[in-house]
């Protein structure tokens, strides 16, 4: 098959592991319009996560989109750099994938700690974010490190693949300015780090050894906090109560 005059919907089969990303955003962004669910619920903060120790709230937020306009942003986004999947490879594009996921909640939290300390101690401790574009900063971010000469395609204009990923955390934050920033930058932090290969002892292996706690962790805490919480969000998602 000609791939690259195929139509746009065909490329999706080529593209299996960014498709089944997509979609997976997708499929979670319907259950939460069809039950209601708001930030609160589903969302990541440093009193949350750190404090209160629901870390399932890392996984839930990283994944979980209250508004179709910003799924509709990160999935396009997400679409458009559908190119590493290529370079890596299906299941290492999801490898990285999930390893930018871990990183960026790793990196977002560490910078929320240190704002402790400051002035705007109050904002950083209660800030619920929710969404995909901390792993789509951090792709972006890879992918510049990669890329020379070219450009991206964003929204209406093309910008050099350098200098995308801070220009799109300005674009966005100029948007938005309710936007999650230090999210979007511990994204950014998480790509170079990967980019610049400073954790390149985290094979397939050792990846999966993590991930297997990581999941582990979420799944208790969920139960650690079902007291706490009014009621379990992934049973309400699924149809539970």
């Amino acid at each position: 098959m000609d791939w690259e005059n195929a139509p746009e919907i065909v490329q999706w089969l080529r593209f299996p592991a960014t498709a089944s990303v997509i979609g997976t955003c997708c499929t979670i962004w319907y259950l939460i319009w069809r039950n209601r669910l708001d930030y609160v619920d589903l969302g990541s903060s440093y009193r949350f996560v750190v404090i209160e120790k629901q870390w399932w709230r890392t996984l839930s937020a990283s994944l979980s989109h209250i508004n179709l306009v910003h799924l509709g942003f990160n999935m396009f986004s997400t679409w458009q750099l559908r190119h590493a999947e290529q370079i890596l490879g299906s299941l290492e594009y999801l490898r990285f994938t999930l390893v930018f996921l871990l990183l960026s909640v790793i990196f977002q939290n560490a910078i929320h700690h240190v704002l402790l300390r400051t002035p705007s101690a109050e904002y950083t401790l209660n800030t619920v974010g929710v969404g995909f574009s901390c792993v789509v900063f951090a792709w972006m971010t890879w992918m510049s490190l990669l890329t020379s000469g070219q450009s991206l395609d964003f929204l209406f204009f093309r910008v050099p693949y350098n200098m995308s990923p801070f220009a799109s955390l300005i674009f966005t934050q100029l948007m938005i300015p309710r936007v999650d920033f230090i999210g979007h930058l511990s994204g950014i932090i998480a790509g170079y780090w990967q980019g610049w290969g400073l954790n390149a002892w985290l094979d397939g292996y050792w990846t999966v050894q993590i991930l297997v706690l990581y999941f582990v962790g979420c799944v208790c805490s969920l139960h650690w906090s079902g007291k706490e919480v009014h009621h379990d969000p992934l049973a309400i998602c699924f149809g539970g109560s």
